[in-house]
């Protein structure tokens, strides 16, 4: 059987290759355990269209996976594909197997850390990387361009104070800030005195496009960080006027941040700035936007999505 050639695809036993690269997906610790057989055997099955619910099954057994878990789940997915996907699919087994690579949550942290250790630099950074998302819903709380500047300084000044007391186990650090940031801009509380000096931060900058990947008809997304430790993703998520994303089953906390246009979730309609935080286990059936939005979504990768969403959101695009 090809299973355990030593050729396979043109690609000999014992050669460096990584199966995973396609996907952005880094889970080479997890299946670099596993012998260079099963890394071949995976290589052989990079280009199946149901590849990233393979690697999605794999990441779950995190912790436990050997050389006969690598073999066995192969040989059922030849004989039956969709078992890993279609009917019960997750987000990450979606997203993973689209998205180009991003950074991870653990570089998230280590800014955080380090502003908690007086490094402004860092502060720099996270502010580069989190400005114009935190004036873009300030700026839709407040409508007002001077209160939103103030309320994205302030933001900043309280992660500058507060980033020692931050806790990843309750949150990514994107949720943070842009919880952070929602109280700032409904409170209004003006910075304190000398903050913009002490900061030396420049004025926020208005809203520009990132580079989007279409996942699905009416969907694109940019993600901003993966946590694989606490299984949860950040991102941006676009919706095209009467866009739906798929229904699911929420594994963990999810919290959106409403950007831009209306937003339906179930029977409930949210407006610019409007926010939405949905437990662990409860289910949304629709979501929609007649409008078009975009929202800022942290949520667990671990989220199912029902019956024949994933199939949609997998092959959208595809030629």
């Amino acid at each position: 059987m090809w299973l355990f050639s030593n050729e396979v695809d043109g690609l000999r036993l014992g050669e460096e290759v990584d199966p995973l690269s396609r996907t952005g997906k880094g889970l080479t610790e997890l299946i670099g355990r596993t012998s260079r057989e099963a890394w071949l055997l995976l290589q052989t099955l990079r280009h199946h269209p149901e590849f990233s619910s393979l690697l999605a099954h794999l990441e779950a057994k995190s912790g436990t996976i050997v050389d006969s878990d690598v073999v066995r789940a192969a040989q059922r997915f030849l004989s039956d594909p969709e078992s890993y996907g279609g009917s019960a699919g997750t987000l990450g087994g979606v997203l993973y197997g689209r998205n180009k690579a991003v950074a991870s949550e653990k570089e998230w942290l280590a800014l955080v850390r380090s502003i908690a250790a007086g490094d402004v630099r860092a502060l720099e950074e996270l502010y580069g990387r989190m400005q114009r998302i935190v004036f873009a819903l300030a700026l839709r709380i407040t409508s007002s361009q001077q209160a939103a500047e103030e309320a994205t300084l302030g933001t900043f000044h309280e992660i500058w104070r507060s980033a020692s007391v931050y806790d990843a186990a309750s949150g990514t650090v994107v949720a943070w800030i842009m919880n952070l940031a929602r109280a700032r801009a409904i409170s209004r509380s003006p910075l304190p005195a000398g903050a913009r000096e002490q900061l030396a931060l420049p004025p926020p900058q208005p809203w520009t496009e990132p580079e989007w990947e279409d996942v699905a008809p009416g969907i694109r997304c940019h993600l901003l960080a993966t946590d694989t430790e606490f299984h949860r993703v950040s991102m941006l998520v676009r919706l095209a006027p009467d866009g739906e994303y798929p229904p699911h089953r929420h594994a963990g906390l999810e919290e959106l941040h409403l950007l831009e246009g209306e937003l339906w979730i179930d029977d409930r309609k949210l407006y610019p700035g409007g926010y939405s935080r949905a437990q662990s286990e409860t289910t949304d059936s629709r979501v929609w936007s007649e409008t078009g939005c975009m929202c800022v979504l942290v949520t667990s990768t671990q989220d199912e999505l029902r019956q024949g969403a994933q199939s949609e959101f997998r092959f959208a695009g595809e030629g």
